[in-house]
């Protein structure tokens, strides 16, 4: 995996809306700030669906998550990032400190 340097930083509220958002963030996903700030974690993530809110309850829950989440840039490419993520006085801030492109998530996710 490739370091995202700085790392990417962003800050969703409870109903997953992007409320801040780092340069690297912007950059890593293609979106310009406003657009991300417009955006929620199920818009960007991959594939789009259901498996996004059942993930962040537990997250909620837990206080804190990390491992690798896939995401998809405006341009269409998706890439798996590797997190660190926990909750701050009431929001939640995750940092992706690395990424790889997913040369071909469509084939592996029709073998799941």
């Amino acid at each position: 995996m490739i370091p995202v340097t700085p790392p990417a930083r962003v800050e969703v509220d409870s109903t997953r809306r992007y409320i801040c958002v780092n340069d690297s963030a912007c950059e890593l996903l293609g979106y310009t700030r406003q657009e991300l700030l417009n955006r929620r974690i199920d818009d960007v993530s991959f594939p789009t669906g259901a498996h996004v809110a059942p993930m962040f309850e537990q997250f909620v829950r837990d206080g804190e998550m990390r491992g690798i989440f896939a995401l998809q840039r405006k341009n269409g490419e998706v890439l798996r990032v590797r997190f660190e993520s926990e909750v701050k006085n009431g929001r939640s801030v995750a940092i992706w400190t690395h990424y790889e492109l997913w040369e071909n998530p469509e084939r592996s996710r029709l073998r799941e």
